[in-house]
């Protein structure tokens, strides 16, 4: 019975989940409905006072949110080129155009869990990487060289 009771409180969470996507894609659908995402937080939290402007991407799509500042705090580590970010669950109302904000599509935050915390990537620089570097470079240094090469030639030819 508990097992049963598990597996549809989960099938129900799982459901309740939108990819933000379909939100940007059926939003007068959304439109000042309470949805729940989940993604990742990326760049940098934007405070403005008491609120702060989010971005968060879920793989499909990003999407600003409007959030307290309070709760942006939480949040450790935003993604860029060196972290993965925090995992973030989002709910709140979904506005395709937003009174307060000059009409933004945004979801007005109301709960913000963290999932999973981020971490720093390593870029690992591995011998392909290296050889196709340095065969471009060559390829460019080969291509420069003939071209002022013939550029001189063409030069002289004409004086």
């Amino acid at each position: 019975m508990v097992l049963i009771t598990f597996c549809i409180v989960g099938t129900v969470n799982a459901e309740n989940i939108t990819d933000i996507n379909k939100l940007v894609n059926n939003m007068n659908a959304f439109d000042g409905k309470v949805v729940t995402i989940e993604g990742e937080p990326i760049g940098e939290a934007m405070n403005r006072g008491t609120y702060s402007w989010i971005n968060v991407n879920d793989g499909t799509n990003a999407l600003g949110i409007w959030l307290p500042s309070s709760q942006a705090e939480r949040i450790t580590t935003f993604g860029d080129y060196k972290h993965k970010g925090d995992t973030v669950r989002i709910s709140g109302i979904f506005l395709k155009n937003s009174p307060e904000h000059g009409g933004d599509v945004e979801i007005d935050c109301s709960s913000l869990e963290i999932i999973k915390k981020g971490h720093t990537v390593d870029e690992e620089l591995t011998n392909v990487k290296i050889i196709t570097a340095t065969l471009l470079f060559s390829i460019a240094f080969m291509l420069t060289y003939a071209y002022f090469h013939v550029v001189q030639k063409t030069k002289n030819a004409s004086e």
